[in-house]
């Protein structure tokens, strides 16, 4: 509690006022020392934006824009007397409960992911090493760096050797070389060696804390349902002022009201006040966000069952429309656990040292921790007192393939990928190669040089001295996985570092289609790997800027891309890709930049993911058809009785009042949508959000325009007699109306609910059963003059009304029919060929 405190605070002495410290690289900082620098607080303050608290969840769902507007109609309408027509609020309070609910449950699920998953660094204190989390590290801390480590402070380098990716801050991604006596920066991340440094300078003080905001973070999730759904809003937004102040002067014109007038208790007054205010109400399409705000905090939850962390909320998104997903071969198809199978000594010659006392000295002078290193490790050993004293190394890194050590007198050995280790091609070496890939084995070669390297550069001349061959173990449930995603539209890619042929052979096994056709991107112009892209599903030899350049060529033919990774080497494709995805086991760097990170590392929990996406970002996309299709209704209608009585000089009032389309709002919206958000849906996510939601709003709202204007019309003809305006707003027209509307959401809900399941079955059969029978009993109710103290929301209608309302009701549910008949057949999509 008390660091979490500490952290959130400013420094109280400024850094370059600050005592320093001068602690050894073995010692490191003592517990006194660390008291010092927290109570100066001079601490790494987390400066990043975290989860929302609950306060600030609270207020964010209650004072928005939409809600004051309603908030102001319920009050103004109070204040007149009109609390019975105050119901709507029912149904604002409670969206706004459970979308509170919800994200407070969401956060408080994110809240424990993420302490799982803080970043973490390795510091020397009191002598001993100790791991915490990045936000306490102090100034002049010791922390050692390693492979796939994210630098969490501008640091020092006092002994070792590193290589460093500063991509994110300087955009450059070439590695570059760190020595004693060289700064680091936060945010970038090593990529090869290991090294001690002196923290140099924390939190605001870092570097990073200059740049801006492009340069430090990773590009946010490119939301097309939340842009959509803002642009909504916004027009509305923009729309509801003009419109209401129009809609006042044509309801006063119909009801005969002016502000000679008085206000209070005036019918014509109040009627106009109601009818304003039943439009505007109808107008407001509050719901669509608040359900998606409600759908993707459950998918939050519902992923951390399957041990999945979301990162960026609408990422989920990202996940709906994934038809591609790219994959590393190494704890993805495999598990990762590697072990040496067989060595095959190339030596002609009588040698001092045995295999297992290089390899061991090896491994001790390069002192990694990766997969390939703990397999190699458990076959040779890794003594603390080798038989050979490095004098110069040369870490592995994924761009160059290999590591080398130099041993004095004893030369360089060399080990890593053969083709990249010899200049010219060995046939011995050939030969056993090509047949260990075919089988799916990894072939190390090792190599020795009587020179030693120089100045990080390698020796020329360099002869085999044996073969390591690795086999890492194929997860059970991959070719279940993979057969998965092709099933359900998802083209998959392998993208490795390995050689071609082992990559396609586990691929083969998985069942990657194409595993067969593969290619080894070593040597190939941007052009060549950008042709490639589309060409093949298997890539080997790929370096970390190729697997970028991939996924980009990827995204730029209209693909939506997933990207897996664990290491420092899948960084730059991961910000290339759409949706990036990190392995919690994996490096730092891999973390930070995932929008999701597999809890558990398990490919299998892949489909559920993909699956759970869909679910959400389709079932939105339906359920809030069911708003907008009343919001274009309202808007079009609204502006149709401005034009009539502004261009026309006729007196038409608003078709009805907020209780009339109660149980409209209520229980064929409000009560089926939150059924439908929860609809399982596993369809490929095709098409733009917006387009998509008109296609299925066009048929619905044009349906209620076309019932609407055909009672005005009827009336206005005087074909059939009925009250279009009426002090006290309750007319044959508006009972008319609101029931046939009602009944339209209806229909309009049968089609959103196919194809037909018990479940909806059942929802549909409850929403007939309680619109009917509220309605029947709000029409025997309109015979009473008062019941319990409220008006009647319907009017008395005569045998020649009800019969107009059977026909109204019965003619849309034809004419609906035949509108999604036309909109699907238009818009039938064609077969999607993934390639």
């Amino acid at each position: 509690m008390k660091n979490k405190k500490q952290n959130s605070q400013q420094p109280i002495v400024k850094l370059e006022k600050a005592t320093r410290f001068d602690s050894h690289k073995n010692k490191g900082l003592t517990t006194q020392q660390v008291a010092q620098r927290q109570k100066e607080g001079l601490v790494n303050f987390a400066t990043e934006k975290k989860t929302k608290s609950i306060g600030q969840i609270i207020f964010s769902n209650i004072f928005t824009f939409f809600n004051l507007i309603y908030l102001s109609i319920a009050t103004i309408l109070t204040i007149f007397g009109l609390v019975q027509e105050c119901f709507f609020m029912i149904v604002i309070v409670l969206n706004t409960a459970i979308a509170i609910f919800q994200q407070i449950r969401s956060k408080k699920t994110l809240d424990k992911l993420n302490f799982v998953t803080v970043p973490t660094a390795t510091v020397v204190r009191d002598g001993q090493e100790i791991s915490i989390p990045s936000t306490e590290v102090v100034l002049d801390d010791i922390i050692i760096y390693s492979t796939g480590n994210q630098i969490s402070c501008d640091s020092v380098v006092l002994d070792g050797s590193v290589e460093v990716n500063e991509s994110m801050l300087t955009g450059e991604s070439d590695a570059v070389v760190k020595k004693k006596g060289t700064e680091l920066f936060a945010g970038s991340f090593i990529v090869a060696g290991k090294c001690h440094a002196r923290v140099n300078k924390v939190g605001k003080y870092n570097y990073v804390e200059g740049l801006s905001a492009r340069a430090k973070v990773y590009e946010k999730p490119r939301s097309e349902l939340l842009r959509s759904l803002k642009g909504i809003l916004i027009f509305v937004g923009i729309i509801i002022l003009p419109m209401l102040f129009f809609l006042w002067q044509s309801n006063a014109k119909a009801n005969g009201f002016d502000w000679t007038q008085p206000t209070f208790g005036n019918p014509a007054f109040l009627t106009t006040l109601r009818l304003t205010a039943g439009s505007i109400i109808s107008m407001v399409p509050v719901g669509p966000l608040l359900l998606t705000s409600i759908a993707l905090a459950k998918s939050v939850v519902s992923l951390a069952k399957h041990k999945t962390l979301v990162q960026e909320l609408y990422c989920i998104e990202m996940l709906a429309r994934v038809n591609c997903l790219c994959l590393d071969k190494t704890g993805t198809l495999t598990d990762g656990t590697m072990k040496v199978v067989d060595v095959v000594d190339l030596r002609t010659t009588a040698e001092h040292y045995t295999l297992r006392e290089i390899m061991g000295s090896f491994l001790s002078a390069q002192n990694d921790d990766n997969m390939t290193s703990r397999a190699l490790k458990s076959h040779f050993g890794c003594p603390k007192q080798p038989v050979l004293k490095s004098t110069a190394m040369l870490a592995f890194s994924s761009q160059r393939k290999l590591s080398a050590t130099t041993f004095g007198i004893h030369g360089t050995y060399i080990l890593g990928a053969p083709e990249f280790i010899l200049k010219t091609k060995d046939r011995r070496v050939d030969e056993f190669y090509k047949r260990f890939a075919k089988e799916g084995l990894r072939v190390l070669l090792l190599a020795h040089s009587p020179n030693a390297i120089f100045k990080n550069e390698l020796p020329s001349v360099r002869k085999p001295v044996c073969i390591i061959v690795i086999e890492d173990h194929v997860r059970k449930e991959a070719p279940e996985t993979i057969q998965w995603f092709k099933d359900h539209g998802v083209n998959v890619k392998i993208i490795s570092g390995d050689n071609p042929q082992t990559v396609s052979a586990i691929a083969i096994r998985t069942g990657v289609e194409g595993a067969d056709k593969y290619i080894s991107l070593e040597g190939l112009t941007n052009l060549e790997v950008q042709k490639a892209a589309l060409e093949y599903n298997v890539f080997g030899r790929v370096s970390p800027d190729q697997k970028a350049l991939l996924v980009k060529t990827l995204r730029s033919k209209g693909k939506t891309v997933a990207m897996t990774g664990d290491g420092v080497n899948d960084i730059l494709a991961m910000k290339e890709a759409d949706c990036p995805i990190a392995m919690a086991s994996g490096a730092d760097a891999a973390r930070n930049v995932s929008h999701l990170v597999l809890m558990d590392d398990n490919f299998a929990s892949m489909p559920a993911v993909v699956r759970e996406g869909r679910q959400v970002v389709n079932n939105i996309q339906n359920s809030t058809s069911m708003y907008y299709m009343k919001t274009w209704y309202i808007i079009f209608i609204n502006l149709l009785l401005i034009v009539a009585n502004f261009g026309f000089g006729m007196s038409l009032a608003s078709p009805y009042t907020s209780n009339q389309i109660l149980m409209l709002e209520m229980v064929v919206v409000g009560v089926s949508t939150f059924f439908l958000a929860l609809q399982p849906n596993t369809d490929l996510l095709k098409g733009h959000f917006l387009p998509n939601l008109l296609r299925r709003c066009i048929p619905f709202s044009l349906t209620f325009i076309l019932m609407t204007v055909a009672v005005y019309l009827l009336k206005l003809t005087n074909v059939i007699e009925m009250d279009v305006a009426s002090v006290g707003a309750v007319t044959e027209l508006s009972t008319i109306v609101s029931i046939a509307y009602t009944f339209c959401g209806l229909w309009a809900l049968y089609y959103l609910c196919k194809p037909f399941d018990k479940k909806w079955k059942t929802l549909l059969f409850v929403c007939i059963s309680l619109v009917t029978v509220s309605g029947i009993g709000a029409l025997y109710y309109a015979g009473q003059n008062e019941l319990f103290g409220l008006s009647p929301i319907y009017s008395i209608l005569n045998t020649e009304q009800t019969l107009l309302l059977i026909v109204i009701v019965m003619a849309s549910w034809f004419v609906m029919a035949g509108l999604v008949y036309l909109t699907q057949k238009r818009n039938k999509p064609k077969k999607e060929v993934l390639k």
